[in-house]
């Protein structure tokens, strides 16, 4: 018997000693991401019975179990994906802040104010050229917003895309990596190893990478037997099962010259989670529906602002008829001027209808008053036939230059002005037009108005006399009546310019109110959960420090015991002796 006490006595040793070893892991790994606390659960062993009488035989620890609460991890989970995906839609709107920033004072909405107060000016005083100057001025710095806007917004929708590529990347690694532990986790908790127990620290370390992952893609994930781990996204595609990975890529690029994601080795599109869809979801969100609808927008004020002046510049005269004209799109002569194979933006506004050129001679009499109609027939009516019907004014000759241009010139001595244009090609191929292009990357003011402001037009062309007038303000007014005239020339719904502009400001407003308030709630929550997480699973080195001396004392009893059967021991060999 007094061997046995030996025997119990070093049992609580060993079992101490394994419990000071836990408590002691804990302290070092107190401030370690992703650790939880592990306690040491001390079992009597299993009694001796002699005598019919049952006699303990000391203590083992029976496992050394984690402290985790899966509800509160899997809360953090999707937490971590919804504070991804806002952080990085916010984070990518401040960048662009700029562009919409002052939009009252030097931005969009004051550039275009400024450009119809200038044509407003120039209504007041048409024969005055200090406001053609103006009017030229005010419309280089407005095609100037929209061209730097569209640059910098397009230029942050490509470094949205290729943050996208290095978060993948990255998400694959972590995928990666969770497939490792998982095997090495099985092994070890199968006892393919030699030891059979839990891995507590590698399932420490998988936590972490899948809550490192979730913050790039949201993920769910479901234990299996041995250690195992079912890894799924949002929407059910497989990411990681029994050591085996499956990694994310980008997909072929949609209408928007953009990819979505898809699993890499099947090209099955991964369902857009949407809201909460982790910082790769919030690069989605942000390239294609922010930024996306930005360009959408001023690409639509760009066109809208461009065709709609140039439809009545097209008509109009500065009140000094032109030697010749030429046109700022091409053609393709053979074919139908609103066929979809051309390639001018805006072709397909042509509709039947006709134009007037007007011949004026050396002394400015209109050859003949009330000028010639040029007919068109839309899906009908090719440059060819416009050619031929020119060339059939007296005085005027019309031809396709290489380059697939149109020109139109005067005989010597002769000029020539347009008028009332119902057809749109003048305003679709850009002859006698104010604005080239048709998108904020390429709109501006035609080359020949900039090399002379004077040739601005500001009224229009008698249609029954041909009567030129330098004091005419009527189509200045036309113009400047366009700021807040409800009109659309894209599909887009219709709206006045002015409108559109005030729409896309207050949109970006709204997005970075939004992302902000989102933001703030789930940083808040992560906050919450995560101080849940950690009153249950974190370390208190106090609470430690109390179970270090609890095992300690024990410890030291259990020596005691062991010291005092050796003095009976002793004893007892003395009375041998």
């Amino acid at each position: 018997m007094i061997f046995d006490s030996l025997k119990i006595a070093a049992s609580s040793l060993q079992a101490q000693q394994k419990a000071m070893n836990v408590v002691s892991n804990n302290i070092s790994n107190a401030n370690t991401p992703g650790y939880s606390k592990q306690t040491a659960t001390l079992a009597t062993m299993t009694p001796d019975t002699i005598a019919g009488l049952s006699f303990g035989r000391g203590v083992n620890v029976a496992s050394v179990n984690r402290i985790v609460d899966p509800v509160i991890n899997n809360a953090l989970l999707d937490n971590g994906a919804q504070k991804g995906y806002w952080t990085t839609v916010n984070n990518g709107l401040n960048a662009v802040q700029n562009v919409f920033g002052s939009l009252q004072n030097t931005g969009l909405a004051a550039s275009l104010n400024d450009f119809f107060l200038s044509w407003q000016q120039l209504a007041n005083n048409p024969l005055d050229n200090g406001q053609k100057f103006n009017v030229l001025a005010k419309s280089d710095t407005l095609a100037t917003n929209l061209i730097n806007m569209n640059s910098q917004l397009t230029t942050a929708q490509t470094s949205a895309n290729t943050q996208i590529d290095t978060q993948i990347q990255q998400a694959n690694l972590y995928i990666d990596t969770i497939a490792l532990q998982t095997t090495q986790i099985s092994q070890l908790e199968s006892g393919q190893q030699g030891a059979v127990g839990a891995a507590n620290d590698l399932r420490d370390q998988r936590d972490q990478t899948v809550r490192n992952l979730s913050a790039l893609i949201p993920v769910k994930q479901i234990a299996t037997q041995d250690g195992g781990l079912l890894l799924q996204t949002a929407s059910g595609d497989l990411l990681a099962q029994d050591g085996v990975a499956n990694h994310i890529a980008r997909g072929t690029a949609a209408a928007n010259g953009f990819g979505g994601l898809v699993i890499a080795n099947t090209g099955q599109p991964i369902k857009d989670p949407g809201q909460g869809g982790g910082s790769i979801g919030g690069l989605i969100q942000l390239r294609d529906n922010n930024l996306g609808s930005y360009l959408q927008q001023i690409n639509s004020i760009a066109a809208n602002l461009a065709f709609s002046v140039n439809q009545i510049h097209a008509s109009a005269t500065s009140g000094t008829a032109k030697a010749a004209m030429t046109a700022g799109q091409t053609v393709n002569a053979t074919l139908p001027l609103n066929d979809p194979g051309q390639v001018a933006p805006f072709a397909a506004k042509i509709q039947t209808g006709s134009f007037q050129i007007h011949v004026y001679d050396a002394t400015g009499a209109a050859t003949p008053a009330g000028g010639t109609s040029i007919p068109v027939t839309a899906g009908v009516t090719t440059m060819n036939d416009i050619v031929t019907s020119l060339n059939a004014v007296a005085g005027v000759t019309a031809s396709i230059d290489a380059t697939g241009h149109l020109n139109i010139t005067a005989a010597a001595g002769n000029t020539i002005a347009m008028s009332n244009d119902t057809s749109n090609v003048l305003a679709a191929y850009e002859v006698n037009t104010f604005f080239t292009g048709s998108t904020a990357a390429t709109i501006g003011v035609a080359a020949d108005i900039k090399a002379n402001p004077a040739s601005i037009a500001t009224g229009r062309v008698d249609p029954l006399t041909s009567a030129l007038s330098t004091a005419d303000n009527s189509a200045s007014i036309a113009i400047m009546q366009l700021q807040n005239q409800a009109i659309s020339v894209d599909g887009s719904t219709s709206a006045s310019l002015n409108d559109r502009s005030t729409n896309v400001s207050t949109q970006y407003g709204s997005d970075v109110a939004t992302s902000l308030q989102q933001l703030q709630y789930r940083t808040a929550e992560s906050d919450s959960l995560t101080a849940q997480q950690q009153a249950i699973s974190g370390v208190n080195t106090d609470e430690e420090l109390v179970a270090m001396i609890q095992f300690q004392r024990a410890y030291e009893a259990s020596a005691k015991v062991i010291t005092t059967t050796n003095t009976m021991l002793d004893s007892l060999m003395g009375l041998i002796r």
